[in-house]
């Protein structure tokens, strides 16, 4: 998407460019890309109705959890066991969280944030969120992921009392205004660095595209090589094959004439 927009600016960017010294020289197409720019709208729109399941798909399941909620399914803590089912204690308990059924959701709903890598050292920061204040959606001392949506929608329920949808979907809002704030400054900080000569090396994906593009190309060499062998033997059998058909029919031929001229002589 940010390839796209900055294809959509390309005139802007150069005007800029040359403004600023950066450029000496209008290329070749400045004056033609200017007298004639592009009409076509390269802003993406959702379908209403993709957007419409989607938003009946949210309040089924918050209205779900809400009947969860009501009926106590939701069990936090290990009850305490009668001396004669002691030995139930050793077994998994059955407990289940509301935060559980949270991220299903939000995961659900946007699958790409699980490509985003996340710290699997488990302490007591990041276990209980001790040190973390849940008033505002940015942690200091936290990354911002799904986890924080799931925190500060709790947080809305029991400090604010909003409805489970009203808290969920405020959290969400707000996960995907800083999310924006973050790429915007990370994109002008590049532009900024890249201004000033800077040069990032390729990335991992980058790597990976190169790496599988090698292959492809030694692979389709490979497989050349092998229908140009393929083709020369089939050419060398066809050609023996005529050089044999070639030799035999002539012999055919002369004892077809040998017995005609046989029968001639015998009629006569």
């Amino acid at each position: 998407m940010n390839s796209i927009k900055a294809a959509n600016q390309v005139l802007q960017r150069t005007s800029e460019y040359l403004n600023s010294g950066l450029v000496s020289s209008q290329p070749a197409w400045y004056k033609a890309l200017a007298y004639h720019p592009p009409k076509h709208a390269f802003n993406k729109t959702v379908r209403q109705d993709i957007l419409e399941n989607v938003k009946n798909e949210e309040i089924s399941a918050i209205s779900e959890i809400n009947d969860k909620l009501s009926n106590g399914y939701y069990i936090t803590r290990i009850k305490s066991l009668p001396k004669e089912k002691v030995t139930k204690l050793l077994r998994s308990q059955k407990l289940h969280y509301i935060e559980d059924d949270l991220r299903l959701l939000f995961y659900k709903q946007h699958p790409w944030e699980l490509a985003d890598a996340k710290n699997m050292v488990e302490n007591e920061y990041n276990l209980a969120n001790v040190n973390c204040d849940w008033s505002h959606l940015r942690q200091f001392n936290k990354k911002l992921d799904g986890e924080s949506v799931v925190q500060r929608t709790l947080y809305l329920m029991d400090n604010e009392n909003k409805p489970l949808l009203q808290a969920y979907e405020e959290s969400k809002f707000e996960y995907y205004r800083l999310k924006i704030q973050d790429e915007t400054e990370m994109n002008i900080s590049r532009e900024e660095s890249e201004m000033f000569g800077a040069i990032y090396p390729s990335t991992y994906i980058e790597d990976g595209f190169a790496k599988e593009s090698e292959v492809l190309e030694k692979w389709s060499s490979d497989a050349i090589k092998q229908n140009e062998i393929l083709s020369a033997k089939s050419n060398n059998n066809n050609s023996s094959s005529t050089a044999s058909s070639n030799t035999v029919q002539p012999q055919t031929q002369t004892r077809a004439t040998r017995s005609e001229d046989q029968i001639f002589d015998s009629l006569t």
